[in-house]
C-alpha cells in the first residue's frame, strides 16, 4: 500500500509539472542524484532473475539492449514515435520505475518532463546518465519569459547526443561498465557485447562519411524544426542555419518576428530544405516552406520507428536519416 501510495503521489507531480518550463525551450532542472557509472555497486538482485533495467527513450534503450543482451530484463519508459521533449509518465511507468535496479536516461534536459518524478525514486535505485563524458555543445538562448529571474538569456546545454555516433561510443561504455558494475558475473558478457556494438558504430561511422562525400560544401547547410543536428553538424562539417523552433526543445514556439527572421535566413542563404521530426507538428514548417518556396523532408529525432519500421534500431535510425539528408542536397 506504502508503494502505491508513492507511485500515485509521484503520478500527480509528474502531471503537474515540467512543460511549463519546457515550452520555451529552456530547462530548469529538479536537483536529480546521478550516479555515475564507476561508483555504481552491485545490485541486490532478487533470485535467480535477470537485472531489472529502464530506459528512459527508444534510443537509449536500443544501446543498452544491444550492451545487456539476454543478461538484463529492460523496459522502455517513453514509447516508440513518441517526442521525449513533453512525455508525461503514467502510473504503469512509475511502477516500472520502482521495480528497477538501474534507470538509464539521455540526460542533460531531455527528459525534463520526468524528472521530478524520477527525483522521487528510492535512494538504491540509481539513475545513470549515458551522456556522462561526452563534450557537449553549449549555446545562448535568448528568453522571452521576462518573468524567470529577469534574465534576457539562458544558457543551453544540447541534449541530442546521439546524432553523432562517437557519442554513441560513450554511451555504450557507460552502459558497459554499470552493467558490470550491477551484475560482476556477467561482466564478461556485457563486455564482449559492447566490443561488438563499438564494431558496428564504427562501421556506421565510415558509412555515413561515403553517402555525405558528394555533397559539396556550399549545401551542406541545415534548417530545422528544432536545434537538434548539432553534434551531427559539428561531426561532418554542415552548417546549422537557423531552426523554426527558437530552442533545443520540440515543445517550443516561435514568435512571428522570429518566424520572419528564419525566413529571412531562409531566403539568403540560399537552402532548399527544411528537416523536420516525423513526430513534429508540420504546420509551422509548412507556413515556413510555403512562404520561402523550399521542400520540408521527415526526420527520425527523438524516437526510433515502430518495430520493423525503417529505424527500428539505432543504426538503421543513423542511416535513414543521413540517406535522407544526402538525397535532398545532392
Amino acid at each position: 500500500m506504502q508503494i502505491l501510495i508513492l507511485i500515485f503521489s509521484a503520478f500527480l507531480a509528474a502531471c503537474s509539472g515540467g512543460t511549463e518550463n519546457a515550452a520555451n525551450g529552456f530547462t530548469y532542472h529538479v536537483d536529480l542524484l546521478l550516479t555515475k557509472p564507476e561508483d555504481l555497486k552491485a545490485a541486490q538482485i532478487h533470485g535467480d532473475g535477470p537485472l531489472q533495467v529502464v530506459a528512459t527513450t527508444s534510443i537509449v534503450a536500443d544501446v543498452v539492449a544491444n550492451v545487456g543482451g539476454e543478461a538484463i530484463e529492460l523496459n522502455t519508459i517513453i514509447p516508440r514515435m513518441t517526442d521525449p521533449h513533453g512525455y508525461q509518465l503514467t502510473p504503469g511507468n512509475l511502477r516500472m520505475l520502482h521495480d528497477a535496479d538501474v534507470v538509464f536516461i539521455n540526460g542533460l534536459g531531455l527528459e525534463e518532463s520526468l524528472e521530478q518524478s524520477l527525483a522521487q525514486l528510492p535512494e538504491d535505485i540509481p539513475i545513470v546518465s549515458l551522456s556522462e563524458g561526452i563534450q557537449l555543445r553549449e549555446f545562448t538562448l535568448e528568453r522571452t519569459d521576462t518573468d524567470v529571474d529577469h534574465d534576457p538569456e539562458a544558457t543551453g546545454v544540447d541534449p541530442h547526443v546521439w546524432f553523432d555516433p562517437i557519442n554513441i561510443d560513450v554511451w555504450t561504455d557507460n552502459a558497459a561498465q554499470s552493467l558490470a558494475a550491477l551484475d560482476p558475473a556477467n561482466a564478461a558478457t556485457f563486455q564482449a557485447n559492447a566490443d561488438t556494438y563499438h564494431d558496428q558504430l564504427e562501421d556506421l561511422h565510415n558509412w555515413i562519411l561515403t553517402q555525405l562525400e558528394e555533397i559539396p560544401q556550399a549545401d551542406r547547410k541545415l534548417v530545422t524544426d528544432h536545434l537538434f543536428m548539432g553534434y551531427f553538424a559539428q561531426r561532418y562539417n554542415f552548417e546549422v542555419i537557423n531552426a523554426l523552433l527558437p530552442a533545443f526543445s520540440s515543445a517550443a514556439s516561435p514568435s512571428a518576428q522570429e518566424l520572419a527572421d528564419i525566413q529571412d535566413s531562409i531566403r539568403q542563404s540560399g537552402v532548399k530544405v527544411i528537416f523536420i521530426g516525423i513526430t513534429s507538428n508540420r504546420r509551422i514548417a509548412e507556413q515556413v516552406a510555403g512562404d520561402t518556396s523550399v521542400a520540408v523532408v521527415p526526420l527520425y529525432t527523438g524516437s526510433l520507428s515502430e518495430l520493423n519500421g525503417p529505424a527500428d534500431m539505432y543504426l538503421s535510425f543513423m542511416k535513414y536519416n543521413v540517406l535522407a539528408i544526402a538525397t535532398a542536397l545532392k
